[in-house]
């Protein structure tokens, strides 16, 4: 029986990537029965190539990237499978084949089985996905990060949702991505395949490029604030990742004790310290995200800006947990 797959390219302002990105989708074997672009109010040709290589193209600005998503997985007609490509990623050769193979159970990775609700090679998966790459000739900032983002696999609890497949009789289920959620749906969606008792599995074949990683330091800080806009950021984390933002708020609040001291007293010895401590702590926390000594600082330079940006949102994010309950 043929599989019917359906693919949702979410687009706003994307005429950069776009065409590498449907182009990429139309080369797969087995292609995709149905491939659908939802708009955000391009401004900038998007629409233009999109319509071209699309089967459809829906318009709907000014709501939530959860939102577009939903809207075209509705847009796609009867499928079997769900998939979602932002429209700045481009997606690897034999893609949709390799998430087929994922989701009939003959695909996956060794070396993550035993974690609850995620497969290793092997297992009927119902969600499925893999890392993103930097494209070739990216910046230090791009390249470097999506390297650590890669070897952490968000430790193995979720699927990005910049390009995944899920069965779309589960996607049904559970009735899309959550839409007030500007950001972080991807964890939801993840969190909620489990809990409805289906299957995480991580396959290599679904490699793709994402162009839109931050190239600059500038660009990343915002990213990462943005990251941080939705309430409930912190808890939606894996415990790895929390646990490197309360160590982040601990070393923070150190350093804090340390000013205050200098200045009560005018000696610099524990600011100086701190300072100190935190020089030599960038390249240990890069060493441990990445595994690689030649990379180890640029990596803790984007660590420790991706924990600080963290910590200093947290209180924000603890206040608005109290207020919910």
């Amino acid at each position: 029986m043929t599989v019917r797959v359906g693919v949702v390219v979410p687009c706003k302002d994307e005429v950069a990537t776009i065409e590498r990105c449907l182009l990429a989708l139309r080369a797969q074997d087995p292609p995709p029965a149905r491939v659908v672009v939802v708009d955000n109010g391009s401004t900038d040709g998007s629409l233009e190539v999109a319509r071209e290589l699309a089967d459809e193209v829906l318009l709907v600005p000014g709501v939530t990237i959860s939102a577009m998503r939903n809207l075209g997985a509705r847009a796609l007609g009867p499928v079997d499978v769900v998939a979602f490509v932002d429209a700045d990623c481009e997606v690897a050769p034999g893609w949709v084949a390799a998430a087929l193979g994922a989701l009939d159970g003959s695909g996956g990775i060794d070396g993550i089985d035993g974690i609850d609700g995620i497969d290793g090679a092997g297992g009927r998966a119902d969600l499925a996905g893999w890392r993103s790459d930097a494209a070739p000739g990216a910046t230090w900032v791009a390249g470097r990060w999506a390297a650590v983002e890669a070897r952490q696999r968000h430790g193995a609890s979720y699927v990005w949702s910049q390009h995944l497949a899920i069965r779309a009789e589960l996607f049904d289920k559970l009735e899309g991505f959550d839409e007030t959620l500007p950001t972080g749906e991807d964890i939801d969606l993840s969190r909620r395949v489990v809990e409805a008792g289906g299957r995480i599995a991580f396959e290599p074949g679904m490699a793709a490029i994402h162009h839109g990683f931050p190239g600059t330091v500038a660009g990343f800080l915002r990213r990462e604030r943005w990251h941080t806009r939705a309430p409930g950021w912190f808890a939606r984390m894996s415990g790895k990742s929390r646990g490197l933002v309360v160590l982040g708020a601990a070393w923070a609040a150190t350093g804090a004790v340390a000013g205050a001291r200098t200045a009560a007293t005018g000696d610099a010895t524990p600011l100086a310290a701190w300072v100190l401590g935190t020089a030599a702590g960038v390249p240990v926390l890069g060493f441990a995200g990445g595994r690689s000594p030649r990379t180890a600082l640029p990596d803790g330079v984007l660590l420790g800006l991706w924990t600080g940006v963290r910590v200093a949102r947290l209180p924000r994010e603890l206040v608005a947990g109290r207020g919910a309950r």
